[in-house]
C-alpha cells in the first residue's frame, strides 16, 4: 500500500489582484495619522476666538480612526479568504469556507490547513471579535434626530472619542497580532505583512506605529504557547 504524504503548508503566494497589502498600507497610514494628531493636539478656544483649527483636527482624527477600523477589517477578511484559497483550493474556499463569518474563518482555516488553531481565547481572536462589532457599527451607522438638547451631541462626542482612543487602536493591534499568531502556527509567512523586525516595509514606518507594533510583538510572545 502507498503512504500518504503529510500536508505541506504552501509558503509561496501566487494569487493575482490581491488587495491585502494595499488594505494594510491604508490602515497603517491612517493609524499613523491618528497617532500623530493625538500626539499634537490643537487647543480648543472659546468664542469669540477662532476654533477652526481645532474643528479641522477633530475631523482629521475621526476620518483616520474610521479608515483604520474599516481597512483593518477589510484586510483581515481578504487575508482569510486568500489563505484558504491558496492552501485548500479556490472551490472549497469560495463555495464553503467563505460562508463562515470572519472570526470563524480565522479559527477554522488554520486547523484545516495544518491541524493547529489560533488561540480562541487569546488577544488576537478577542480583538477580532471586537473589531467585527466596531466595523459593523460604522458600516451600518444610523443617524439620530436631535432632540433640541445637548444629550445627543454629548453621546456623539463620546462615541467619537471611543472610536479614536480605543477602537482604532484595537483594530490595528488585532491586525498585527493575527499576523504574528498565524505565522507562529504555520511556522511560515502567511498572507498578512509579517510585522517582524526584518520586515521590509513598502513605505517608511511611522515611528509611533512602530512602537505599537513592538508592543504587539511583546504581547504575542507573552501569550503564544503553541498547540
Amino acid at each position: 500500500m502507498g503512504t500518504t504524504k503529510p500536508f505541506e503548508v504552501r509558503d509561496s503566494w501566487v494569487l493575482v489582484d490581491t488587495m491585502v497589502d494595499t488594505y494594510c498600507e491604508i490602515a497603517e497610514e491612517a493609524f499613523g495619522s491618528l497617532l500623530f494628531e493625538q500626539a499634537n493636539p490643537v487647543p480648543r478656544h472659546e468664542w469669540p476666538v477662532d476654533s477652526t483649527a481645532y474643528a479641522e483636527q477633530k475631523t482629521r482624527k475621526n476620518v483616520a480612526a474610521i479608515k483604520t477600523v474599516v481597512f483593518c477589517a477589510m484586510a483581515l477578511e481578504a487575508a482569510a479568504f486568500e489563505f484558504a484559497t491558496l492552501q485548500l483550493g479556490e472551490p472549497l474556499a469560495k463555495n464553503y469556507l467563505d460562508k463562515l463569518d470572519v472570526v470563524g474563518k480565522w479559527l477554522v482555516v488554520p486547523r484545516l490547513v495544518c491541524g493547529r488553531s489560533l488561540n480562541e481565547d487569546g488577544p488576537a481572536i478577542n480583538g477580532l471579535k471586537s473589531l467585527v462589532k466596531e466595523r459593523n457599527a460604522l458600516v451600518h451607522h444610523k443617524s439620530k434626530e436631535w432632540n433640541g438638547k445637548h444629550v445627543h451631541l454629548d453621546e456623539v462626542d463620546a462615541q467619537r472619542k471611543q472610536l479614536e482612543q480605543l477602537q482604532a487602536s484595537n483594530a490595528f493591534k488585532t491586525l498585527v497580532l493575527l499576523s504574528l499568531e498565524l505565522n507562529a502556527v504555520l511556522q511560515a509567512v502567511g498572507p498578512l505583512p509579517p510585522f517582524e523586525d526584518s520586515w521590509i516595509h513598502a513605505t517608511p514606518c511611522n515611528p509611533l506605529v512602530a512602537q505599537v507594533i513592538h508592543r504587539c510583538r511583546e504581547v504575542h510572545r507573552n501569550n503564544w504557547q503553541g498547540v
